[in-house]
Formats: structure tokens, C-alpha cells, sequence
């Protein structure tokens, strides 16, 4: 076996394409279709738009994407391998689509959903034995597991019944964030934490919290974008907090008409606990506090195994914490921890690809992935081919390839916001390097100028400091290289008034380190900088309009040149800026 067919279902779909247990080349439905978290269905093969929690799906979207992938990569594999948490009936339906659309495989696996986390993690790690922890919301093997990797063999050894991702991110509704479309406020809650106070008197109701917290069922509600509505609290244990006793309101939801244990849960949920809003500090402490005692139990959990291997790797959507990641380090228990730049559900269909190309006899030893994991494994920009047609739209001068680095340094250091679009696009969530807004991490203006004027998120959410790997230590307390920004670590004392728009108000930041061997051209970048500005950094946010996904369209990057106050959009050697500001090039030599 040479090549298989990865593939995910459901939010987050992605497909994935291995040769010979490398992964070449990733795509992922959300950016194409420019909606976060964009899911793929052939729950059925009727024709027409189908509900599906927070959007439409359909059949017809199904067979474009699969046209998309037949086009780069061809329609033969030696294997497919899909997750979709189980559904039979959806799996047998998408081999008729493929099969319709011309796709031929010689064998076709149903892959578990933490079992395709971990193999991901695994199988693309330096190592040839490892603990691996995957835990995320929910999936059809758990929600919290531990497995042994092992040569080429993964196998499960501990599977626990804490739903780690939903109580977190239950939290946010808890405390008041508005959630993301699909009803996520994970990301946003772990920003809020650095602005609370660690209360310890609190902390023995979040442990019960993070012990007994069970999802509660939805409120049912009408039409799409409601999904956050449809969410119902459950605080069990915050709830008895005597200091939030004054923020307990009715449900509202009635729970006549249910039965048994469901009754039972939302009986039990007269009142609920809904706190005013991220600018209220009870708030900020409450998302502190349960931060700080869900990393200590996410800790415990690890503590059996300490000593099973001295290495670790950790996936599924709660890998994305970075605090809690930085915590592991620090204890030194493990002399590498590994990450991946997937980890949530978009890294399912590699990892479901990974397990079942290892999983073959006639494969040979697993001895490690043998080079680093590349997150630049997504597609060229779709309208590549437009960009001579975007180049009479919008002004632009091309510049001298090998000095395009050092340009780019002087637009920043000059307090300029670039957006970058170079390559292909790093898949998952964060935005490392080739779909990037770059810009001043010295102005200590700069984090609110980008929120005002580009980013429009909220206030309380950080941005994140690129560096050069090799320096990074001087001015950040990272234990180890962070190519995937999956460990949120401190600026040094020293630096945080010098770096004031990369580093967040507790002195944290969530730091992505960049060798010279993984991206040529933004090491040059940052080396650059160093020059004109002392430090190898630079604040770097994802290029993306509000509310979407990382862009992978040039024409949405360049429509931000009007849309909003972005001042310059760097595509490969080709620099746009906003039509009727030509005189800023001026000053810049081609």
C-alpha cells in the first residue's frame, strides 16, 4: 500500500492524501466554502439543502469538493480511510458518491474518532514510542483517552469519562461569551482567563465542576445561526459557589414532557448560573480559577502513566490549550512533548489515513516520522489563476524576489499592516506564516489599532508573537521549540514593556517559534526586523475577514484592502495596496 484517502465527515470535514505514510497534502471544506467549521454530509443522497445544526448541507457541495480533490490529487488510491464517528449508513453512502464521481480504492475503513486523533499525533511525531492523550468533546470511542504508541502498533490503554472539551466550553456560556456560529467559545474563554484572580475558595466547586459536568440537552430551536441559543447551562457544582449565588436565574427552559435521566438533568437545572459578561470580574475569576483546576485534573489523568515513555503527544480540539500544555512541560515529567498544528477535528481525516496506512503488514517498522510535520499542507489559493485579472483592480509593483524579505521588515517596522498571502496555507487554526497579517510588536498601540481597524474581535483576546527559533528564549520562557503556537508561554520581565502588543495582561503570549529550514522566507523576515528593530518578532494574527475561517481566496484578502484599514497585502512577490494610496510605493524599491 502506497496511497490512501483520508477523510473526515461532519463539522471541520477535511480529506487528506498520504504517500507512503507522509502526509502530502490536506484540504479542508471550511475554506472553501468560508464558513468556520464547515461540515460535509451524505447523511442521505436526496438532492437539495438539508438543516444540519448550524447550516445547510447538501449532496450537490459534497460532489463539488470531491471534484476539487479528484483534481489535485487524482481519483485512484490504494486505500480509503474515513472517520465520521460511526454513522454506517453516511459511510456506505459516501463510497456511492465516490465511486459515482470515478474514485476507485482497493479497501475502505471505518476509522474511530480518538483512535484517528492519536494516530495523527503518533504517526507524524519523532517518535517510536509514546503516551498519547486525545481528548476534545465527543466522539464515538469517548470523549477523554490515553493510548501507547509503539512501532507501528497503537493501542488503547485508559479510557476516562471526564468530558474535558465540554465543560470548557460550556464555560463560556457560563460566564457570558457569545459563541462562534457553530456555538464554540473555547478560544475566547481561554483569552478571558488572564484577566481573573485565581480564587482559591472556589476551586473545590470547579473540581466538582470538571468531575460531574454531563452535557444537558439542547433547547430546541428554529432555523439556522441559533445553534448557541440551543445551548442549555449546566453548572453543576459552580453552582453552589456562594459568592455567584446572586447571578443564579430560573431556567428557562420546562422540563415537562422529557423522561428519566434527561428529566432528571434539567430538573435539577431550575436555576442556572449566567454570569454578566467577559467585562465583569467575577467573570474573568471564575474562568480563571476553572482554567487552573482543569489543567491540574487534565494532569492527574496523565499521572498513571508518568514513566510509561519519555515522550508524550497530545491531540483532539482540547489540545488547543495552551496554557494547560505549558503546565505539562513544566513539570518535566516527559523529555518531548509533541503536538500537531491539526489537532481538533480537521486533523481527523490524516490521522484516519495515517492509522490505516501503518496498519497494513507489508508497510514495514514505524521509526518515527523521519522530518518535521509541515503545516503547510493545504491548497494554493482557488483563484490563483485570477490574480492577473486582480492585478489591473487593484495597484500594485512587483518586487526583486530576494529582497522581498527585507521589504517586508521595513513595512512593519514602519508600523504598516501587511496581510501575507504566500504558498500554500497552513492547515488547522492558527496562522503561521502563509496567511498571516504581520505587523509592529514595539507600537503599544499596535494590538488595539489591528483590533479597531482590521480584526474587530474582542477586547479581551491577545495576538500572538512569530519568532525566530533560535532567539526565541531571550525574550520568551518557551522549555522547547513551539512551531504550532501550542503552548502559551510568558515574554520575560524584561521584554513586556518592549513588547507590549504581543504580550497579554497576565504576561503570557501564545508564541509560534520558526526555524530557518521550515520557512525560509519568514526567517528572513524576522531576521530582518531584528535589524531594524533588536528583536527577531513580529505580532502576527490570521488573515481572514470577521467571523470566517483563514482566508485561501486573494480577491477576499485584497477586498480587505477596502474593506477594512489593512494597508498593504503582500502576495508572493506582488505587492497590493489600496486603490488611490499609490504614493505610499514611493518610498519602496521594487
Amino acid at each position: 500500500m502506497r496511497t490512501v484517502l483520508g477523510v473526515t465527515l461532519g463539522h471541520d470535514t477535511s480529506f487528506a492524501h498520504i504517500v507512503d505514510g507522509k502526509v502530502v497534502s490536506i484540504m479542508e471544506a471550511e475554506r472553501y466554502f468560508r464558513q468556520k467549521r464547515y461540515k460535509l454530509h451524505s447523511h442521505t443522497l436526496e438532492a437539495g439543502k438539508h438543516i444540519s445544526g448550524y447550516q445547510y448541507v447538501s449532496i450537490e457541495d459534497m460532489e463539488l469538493f470531491l471534484g476539487m480533490v479528484a483534481k489535485e490529487w487524482g481519483v485512484k488510491f490504494d486505500a480509503l480511510a474515513v472517520q465520521n464517528a460511526g454513522r454506517v449508513g453516511e459511510f456506505n453512502n459516501f463510497k456511492i458518491v465516490l465511486e459515482r464521481i470515478g474514485f476507485t480504492f482497493g479497501a475502505a475503513y471505518h476509522v474511530d474518532h480518538h483512535l484517528s486523533h492519536a494516530a495523527l499525533a503518533y504517526y507524524t511525531s519523532p517518535f517510536d514510542d509514546a503516551i498519547i492523550l486525545s481528548y476534545d468533546g465527543e466522539g464515538n470511542d469517548g470523549q477523554t483517552l490515553i493510548f501507547r504508541g509503539k512501532g507501528k502498533s497503537l493501542t488503547y490503554i485508559h479510557n476516562n469519562s471526564l468530558r474535558f472539551g465540554q465543560s470548557y466550553n460550556n464555560l463560556g456560556y457560563i460566564v457570558g461569551i457569545k459563541p462562534e456560529i457553530e456555538g464554540t467559545t473555547s478560544g475566547k474563554t481561554m483569552g478571558l482567563t488572564a484577566y481573573g484572580d485565581l480564587i482559591n475558595e472556589w476551586k473545590p466547586y470547579a473540581r466538582e465542576y470538571i468531575q460531574k459536568y454531563v452535557k444537558a440537552p439542547a433547547r430546541s430551536v428554529e432555523g439556522l445561526n441559533n445553534y448557541g441559543k440551543a445551548h442549555h447551562i449546566n453548572a453543576v457544582g459552580l453552582r453552589d459557589i456562594p459568592d455567584l449565588a446572586k447571578y443564579l436565574v430560573p431556567d428557562e427552559d420546562d422540563a415537562d414532557g422529557l423522561k428519566g435521566a434527561v428529566k432528571k438533568i434539567v430538573s435539577l437545572q431550575k436555576q442556572i448560573l449566567r454570569l454578566p459578561g467577559p467585562e465583569d470580574k467575577t467573570a474573568q475569576s471564575l474562568a480563571r480559577t476553572v482554567q487552573a483546576v482543569w489543567t491540574e485534573e487534565v494532569i492527574e489523568l496523565l499521572r498513571p502513566y508518568f514513566g510509561e515513555s519519555k515522550n508524550l503527544c497530545i491531540v483532539g480540539g482540547c489540545a488547543l490549550n495552551g496554557i494547560t500544555n505549558y503546565e505539562i512541560q513544566q513539570l518535566g515529567v516527559y523529555e518531548s512533548t509533541c503536538f500537531v498544528p491539526n489537532p481538533s477535528d480537521c486533523g481527523l481525516s490524516a490521522g484516519a489515513a495515517l492509522f490505516v496506512y501503518w496498519n497494513n503488514a507489508d508497510n514495514g517498522e514505524f521509526n518515527g516520522y523521519g522530518q518535521y510535520y509541515s503545516p503547510y499542507l493545504g491548497s494554493e489559493a482557488f483563484d490563483k489563476n485570477d490574480l492577473p485579472m486582480l492585478k489591473e483592480k487593484y495597484p500594485n509593483i512587483g518586487l526583486v524576489s530576494g529582497a522581498v524579505p527585507s521589504t517586508l521588515a521595513n513595512l512593519v517596522y514602519s508600523d504598516y499592516m501587511v496581510g501575507v498571502i504566500r504558498g500554500r496555507y497552513e492547515v488547522g487554526p492558527r496562522a503561521l506564516g502563509n496567511r498571516s497579517i504581520l505587523c509592529n510588536p514595539l507600537n503599544k498601540d499596535m494590538k488595539d489599532v489591528v483590533n479597531r481597524k482590521v480584526k474587530h474581535r474582542e477586547w479581551y483576546r491577545p495576538f500572538a508573537p512569530i519568532a525566530a527559533a533560535e532567539r526565541a528564549t531571550d525574550y520568551f520562557t518557551n522549555t522547547a521549540d513551539i512551531p504550532y503556537m501550542s503552548v502559551i508561554c510568558y515574554t520575560r520581565p524584561e521584554y513586556r514593556e518592549k513588547l507590549p502588543s504581543i504580550t497579554h495582561v497576565d504576561g503570557s503570549c501564545r508564541l509560534q517559534t520558526l526555524c530557518q529550514n521550515q520557512h525560509p522566507f519568514m526567517h528572513q523576515a524576522l531576521m530582518e526586523f531584528e535589524k531594524l528593530s533588536g528583536m527577531p518578532i513580529m505580532l502576527n494574527t490570521s488573515f481572514n475577514p470577521g467571523g470566517e475561517p483563514i482566508l485561501n481566496y486573494y480577491a477576499v484578502g485584497l477586498e480587505m484592502l477596502s474593506s477594512t484599514e489593512l494597508d498593504f497585502v503582500l502576495i508572493e512577490d506582488t505587492l497590493f495596496c489600496k486603490p488611490g494610496r499609490e504614493e505610499i510605493f514611493s518610498s519602496i524599491k521594487p
